[in-house]
């Protein structure tokens, strides 16, 4: 998945801002999170990249997962992790000969 550009990520931090309730403002947001509030301002125009420790502290701000904030809400990949367990078992269980005759290795 190609990594999110500044503009995607500031649209969804002010979206994800204007649905808390009650409606936070940039400078509620700023001081939970503990960055400037012109920091916040510049990430949520698009101007400024933030960092993954910035971005985690808007999240944990808004109370929301990173990942809402870099858009990481593939189907596919949601797909993928539910068939991991019956895949790992399969190849766990891939050198285990069956029940049946076995032949010697010379």
């Amino acid at each position: 998945m190609p990594a999110p550009n500044a503009r995607e990520v500031g649209l969804r931090v002010a979206y994800q801002r204007g649905l808390s309730r009650p409606r936070m403002t940039q400078q509620q947001l700023a001081d939970r999170a503990g960055v400037h509030v012109g920091t916040l301002r510049k990430i949520e125009r698009g101007a400024r990249g933030a960092s993954d420790a910035v971005l985690s502290a808007i999240a944990d701000a808004l109370g929301i997962d990173i990942s809402v904030l870099l858009g990481a809400h593939d189907r596919s990949a949601g797909r993928v992790r539910a068939a991991l367990p019956g895949l790992s078992a399969v190849l766990a269980a891939y050198d285990l000969p069956d029940d049946g005759p076995v032949r010697p290795l010379s």
